[in-house]
């Protein structure tokens, strides 16, 4: 019996053998998570893995699309996740997260062999809105973070305070009450516990702002109190404290015309007043 003689050179694989296509999505989910305690990441990173997946399935589900984890194409997730995450109205930074779940359960998919191409790569995070530069100029910015005197305690804590206001978008009443349980440098995320309407949620932030944060935690030092940011008695920040902070800063920066203060809560940076 003759057969076709096959290629020797290896090319790309078009069609991935359906003799290994056996586990179903939630088999796949189950050891991805499975994966990830074994890599020892924390319970609050491994629910959070588990429900971006699972709100990925959701998504294709209610627009009755069929998903299949062995064919799935980046412009699949693109046009029935994100694009789904953001008619729901989920900010930049809550869809950034989900891709970034979503990012790992498919590097995990390749790197076990069930998908013949590592698509992680092709699957890229949202520009997430400046709220910072809507309001003020890259000179000002520049000027505003200047005015901290970082050798002191209390200058580099307001440096980084607003850094993280800058980076992430936070409100201030959500920086007041940062943990700093509420850190995870490996996924480079900030927990936000007590969000508005009392959801948490999660927002990234870069490696710059990762290296001004760890210098900040060793100026701390190890306290009874477990509030990131606290004053120069060790007790947590309140956010008129912060506001006076900002609104003096901005006058040192002859910063003019724009918000500066921010508001305790319900706003953001976007929102000072000056």
């Amino acid at each position: 019996m003759s057969t076709k003689r096959r290629q020797n050179t290896l090319t790309s694989i078009e069609n991935p053998s359906a003799v290994k296509q056996q586990l179903s999505f939630d088999e796949l989910l189950q050891s991805f998570i499975l994966d990830c305690k074994a890599k020892n990441l924390s319970p609050l990173t491994l629910r959070f893995y588990q429900d971006s997946v699972r709100q990925m399935k959701e998504a294709f589900r209610e627009q009755q699309v069929p998903l299949d984890m062995y064919t799935i194409a980046v412009r699949d997730i693109k046009n029935h996740f994100i694009a789904y995450l953001f008619d729901k109205g989920k900010s930049d930074n809550t869809v950034n997260g989900r891709i970034k779940a979503v990012k790992q359960f498919l590097r995990y998919l390749f790197e076990e062999g069930w998908l013949t191409k590592n698509i992680s790569e092709e699957l890229h995070v949202v520009k997430a809105e400046k709220l910072m530069l809507q309001t003020f100029t890259k000179e000002q910015v520049v000027s505003l973070l200047e005015q901290p005197d970082r050798k002191t305690f209390t200058g580099y804590r307001d440096f980084t305070m607003m850094t993280v206001l800058l980076e992430t978008g936070m409100r201030i009443s959500e920086l007041c009450h940062l943990k700093t349980s509420d850190l995870f440098f490996r996924e480079q995320e900030i927990r936000i516990a007590r969000g508005k309407g009392g959801r948490a949620r999660r927002v990234p932030f870069q490696q710059t702002c990762a290296k001004i944060i760890r210098r900040y935690l060793d100026i701390r030092g190890d306290l009874e109190t477990d509030a990131l940011f606290v004053n120069i008695n060790n007790e947590p920040i309140s956010t008129r404290a912060l506001q006076d902070k900002m609104q003096t800063y901005g006058l040192a920066a002859n910063i003019t015309g724009v918000r500066v203060s921010p508001q305790p809560s319900g706003t953001r940076w976007r929102s000072f007043t000056f």
